[in-house]
């Protein structure tokens, strides 16, 4: 486990461009592929602007877009990106990113283009947070034993304090590589990763027959999941962030983990491979307990045991909902889901 130097929530520019090796590290050749649906036209505009701020550039940017209707889709027209359209209710998490990469190499084989070595999946709400964030995320393939890595996501400003501390706890200061013996400790957090900034080797990643479709969330576990089972590695790189964080009400909390609970209900393999994720949700709650206490922007310490324990009640009931979906009509899935494509696409 190595050190950086990123400290507190909102690190400094000079914090974040350090680079995370000693000389010139070997350029890799990499893709940025980028699902989108109404991100918001200043929104968008700023995403751009902090990708061609980067020091090290993507040889092809894809854009996937869901049907954006708030004149973002004429500034995305605008840029040398490779443009692919899908219906919002074909929207499929894994399905539709993969989708849109196989079409850019199909496209880049037939013009006599080499594919790259390396593709970054990143979300249209993850703004990168400094111009070394692409560059330090992708020298983490220079250890051919890593498939697949993933970046450090700082609270957005003015973000509730439950999310600082969501940010904090799954997104922590220090880089650290993963393998499969880790389980033994970490348990199910050992497949942890997220697409909203997370990168994977082509070659590792079309090995397990690439993103998979059908899944309401979770793309990104299942394939880091699937990578470790492999006997490769994942790298958790805390020097290439992006500022990404929700702002959930209790709704949208519940669908979230309603929608979690289903995908661990369709993917058994996971819990008997890496443990159910019950004892990391113990560690969360003490973890929430602390930054509480300590937290200089957090509420009145009632008013936010409150929260806490409100929060996570709600989460529970919507995970225990999704892990018992088959005995539940499909209206009322469709209903309690988040990803209501994915059950609509069930009918």
């Amino acid at each position: 486990m190595s050190e950086v130097t990123l400290q507190g929530e909102n690190p400094s520019p000079e914090q974040l461009t350090m680079p995370n090796c000693v000389g010139q590290p070997k350029a890799v050749p990499f893709w940025v592929v980028v699902p989108t649906l109404n991100p918001g036209l200043k929104a968008w505009a700023d995403w751009i602007a902090a990708l061609k701020a980067q020091h090290s550039q993507p040889q092809k940017v894809i854009i996937v877009d869901s049907g954006s209707d708030d004149g973002s889709l004429a500034l995305t027209q605008s840029e040398a990106f490779s443009l692919f359209h899908v219906k919002a209710l074909n929207f499929d998490h894994g399905g539709t990113r993969q989708w849109a990469l196989a079409q850019a190499l199909q496209a880049a084989q037939n013009e006599g283009h080499s594919s790259p070595e390396v593709v970054i999946f990143i979300t249209q709400d993850a703004l990168l947070a400094h111009p070394s964030a692409l560059q330090n995320l992708v020298q983490a393939f220079a250890n051919p034993q890593i498939g697949a890595a993933y970046g450090r996501q700082l609270a957005k400003p003015h973000a509730p304090w439950m999310e600082c501390h969501a940010r904090a706890f799954n997104y922590p200061e220090l880089t650290k590589t993963l393998g499969l013996s880790d389980r033994v400790h970490l348990g199910f957090k050992t497949c942890f990763f997220s697409n909203a900034f997370g990168a994977y080797r082509l070659s590792s990643l079309m090995a397990q027959g690439g993103l998979p479709a059908g899944l309401p969330l979770g793309e990104d576990t299942f394939m880091a999941a699937k990578l470790l089972l492999s006997g490769q590695s994942l790298q958790y790189q805390a020097s290439a962030a992006v500022y990404h964080s929700h702002n959930y009400n209790r709704l949208e909390d519940f669908q979230r983990m309603f929608d979690t609970g289903v995908f661990h209900a369709q993917n058994n393999w996971l819990l008997q491979s890496f443990g159910k994720p019950e004892g990391e949700g113990i560690r969360l709650l003490n973890s929430q307990w602390a930054f509480l206490k300590a937290g200089p922007q957090s509420p009145n310490k009632l008013i936010g045991l409150l929260q806490i324990v409100l929060a996570n009640g709600v989460k529970l009931c919507g995970y225990k909902m999704g892990i018992w979906h088959r005995f539940l009509p499909q209206g009322l899935k469709q209903g309690l889901a988040m990803n209501k494509s994915f059950w609509h696409q069930r009918k």
